[in-house]
């Protein structure tokens, strides 16, 4: 009764080795970019499977050698080696026993049940009914590509890329011998944790093989001898990024995205998901933040930044959530509310305009006091009635307030309605200063509503969800671009886009300035504690933050220094390709 229990009664037929490898799977998720690239795992990770006549046969000597002896001659059993284990559990030790036949039938359907259960009852009665339905090169088949090595692989093909960057086939002795010797304790023999310890199991797997007469004392001397090379660990945070471990930002946000759009039932299994990255311009974006960062963090006082780089629809095609994914989860980009603020007067400027102001339309830059506190601008300086385009320019604070003051039930419609802020709060100062928070997602995704002339976006990363099967359990139908709501007149975003070109050409923004058309705008909170750039181009929209997770001040980091020249560079690169 127990061995007709397991973690699928439906798949207890123990015939269809191709369908052994993939029943019950522990759940996890296939990153693709958006040409079908694969870039990364979170959760379990399994390779594609090898098959059997691909596995190496010193590997398959090494398996058998450490783990099952006698495999070749029992009938999925070996008493004397199963009494041992049963022995071992009631005394409260650990020791092996279980032939690779119960070991592969645990590792499918009974690895939750009790272990007395299992080697008693369960085992013995499945293990035969195995033997008798498949071949031993099928068993083995189904054993590597199924089992646990540690990293979050499962199965020889995503262990030999995790450890050693290759494919399995091409394994050397003494690789073959470390990656089995993983299998009795995967975290404490990594080869990424401790090398030493794994290669000195790797011997011990060696000398195994002598003993078992797979291997000649003068193969396994030079098989010790083989130099190896420990790939750089590319796991993090729950996941596997052979491209970059930075990845794992927008990896992250988008398998959140998946399971917010799939029904719990879905989201069993090994899924894939197709995204929206563009591998080159998430190489531009994590490199020139990066190589910003080594120059001037030191000196200039700042612990984190973030990119985002979008297509005027959304599609997110570049997300740097930090500096660096393996240290801190936290995501700047899609997680942390940070003070926006100059960049909060593209709100204020809409709303003008909303009002019937023009770009000529003039406003006073004089001193202001509001609420008996000064309203500085950043640079201390003071002009009489100047244009509209010219105050956005300067990046006016006295000015943006006074706009602010006119329309402020229309500046909060709009931070509302554009989703940069539910309910944001405070009065005229606080909208055109920009002293609510805002995530650096959603800020850019309102540039890119200026930039496509006003049509809604809401910024998305997943393209289609699959499982296993290759069923498409999700998919995005995006609206025809006349069924998307219009959220700003087309002739506002027109304008907009005109003051948001000046700034870059003339104003703040200048250091932006990539050669071609672009536009955007600077914004700089109190005592340099958040820095950015969000503007831009014919072909992307990208914005740019810096600062320090606890909100301590930079040194001298303003949005139209070091954020402006970081965007500059990666559109630079970024439509070299276009």
């Amino acid at each position: 009764m127990a061995a007709t229990a397991p973690r699928n009664a439906k798949a207890l037929e123990l015939i269809d080795a191709n369908r052994l490898i993939t029943d019950n799977r522990e759940d996890g998720v296939r990153i693709l970019d958006a040409d079908g690239e694969f870039i990364g795992a979170r959760g379990a990770y399994y390779g594609p499977p090898v098959p059997f006549a691909r596995i190496p046969k010193h590997l398959i000597d090494a398996l058998v050698a450490s783990e099952d002896r006698r495999f070749y001659e029992h009938w999925g059993l070996d008493p004397r080696a199963m009494a041992r284990a049963v022995w071992s559990t009631l005394t409260g030790r650990t020791q092996g026993g279980s032939t690779l036949t119960q070991q592969t039938i645990k590792e499918i359907y009974l690895k939750e049940h009790s272990a007395i259960v299992r080697k008693l009852l369960e085992e013995p009665v499945l293990a035969p009914i195995l033997e008798l339905n498949l071949s031993k090169e099928d068993i083995l088949f189904v054993y590597f590509n199924r089992v646990f090595f540690g990293g979050g692989a499962y199965g020889i093909e995503a262990a030999a890329r995790v450890y050693f960057n290759k494919y399995a086939r091409n394994l050397t002795i003494l690789e073959s011998a470390m990656m089995v010797g993983l299998l009795p304790a995967p975290n404490r023999f990594n080869p990424h944790r401790n090398f030493q310890l794994s290669r000195d199991r790797g011997f011990r797997v060696i000398e195994q093989m002598v003993d078992a007469d797979s291997l000649t004392r003068s193969a396994a001397d030079r098989a010790k001898a083989q130099n190896v090379t420990i790939a750089a660990s590319k796991s993090a945070w729950g996941g596997f990024f052979p491209r970059s471990t930075q990845i794992g930002w927008f990896a992250r946000w988008a398998e959140t995205e998946a399971n917010a759009n799939s029904a719990p039932s879905a989201r069993l299994g090994t899924r894939t998901v197709t995204t929206t990255l563009d591998l080159r311009i998430q190489a531009i974006a994590e490199r020139h933040l990066e190589q910003a960062l080594r120059q001037h963090a030191r000196a200039r006082q700042i612990e984190e930044g973030a990119v985002v780089v979008m297509r005027y629809d959304g599609a997110v095609v570049a997300l740097v959530g930090g500096r660096d994914y393996r240290q801190k989860e936290w995501d700047h980009a899609t997680q942390a509310r940070r003070q926006p603020g100059s960049v909060a007067k593209l709100f204020v400027y809409l709303a003008a305009l909303r009002a019937g102001s023009t770009p000529d339309t003039m406003v006073s830059d004089t001193a202001l006091t509001l609420g008996g506190r000064p309203v500085r601008n950043f640079d201390d300086r003071y002009l009489d009635d100047i244009s509209l385009a010219a105050a956005l320019e300067k990046s006016s604070n006295t000015a943006a307030v006074r706009l602010a003051m006119q329309n402020t039930k229309d500046v909060k419609e709009l931070i509302k309605t554009l989703n940069v802020g539910a309910d944001p709060k405070g009065e005229a100062g606080d909208l055109a200063l920009g002293t609510y928070e805002a995530r650096l997602v959603d800020l850019t995704a309102a540039f890119a509503c200026v930039a496509n002339r006003g049509k809604m976006v809401v910024p998305y990363s997943v393209q289609r969800v699959q499982d296993l099967a290759g069923a498409e359990i999700l998919v995005r139908v995006l609206p025809a671009r006349s069924d998307v709501r219009q959220t700003i007149e087309p002739r506002h975003a027109d304008i907009m886009r005109q003051m948001l070109s000046g700034v870059v050409q003339r104003g703040t923004g200048r250091a932006a300035d990539p050669g071609f058309w672009a536009a955007g705008k600077t914004g700089t909170t109190t005592a340099s504690r958040d820095a950015w750039f969000v503007g831009f181009t014919e072909q992307y929209v990208a914005g740019v933050w810096l600062g320090n997770s606890d909100s301590e001040p930079m040194l001298g980091v303003s949005g139209g220094g070091l954020p402006a020249q970081i965007w500059r560079t990666i559109m630079i690169d970024a439509v070299k390709g276009v």
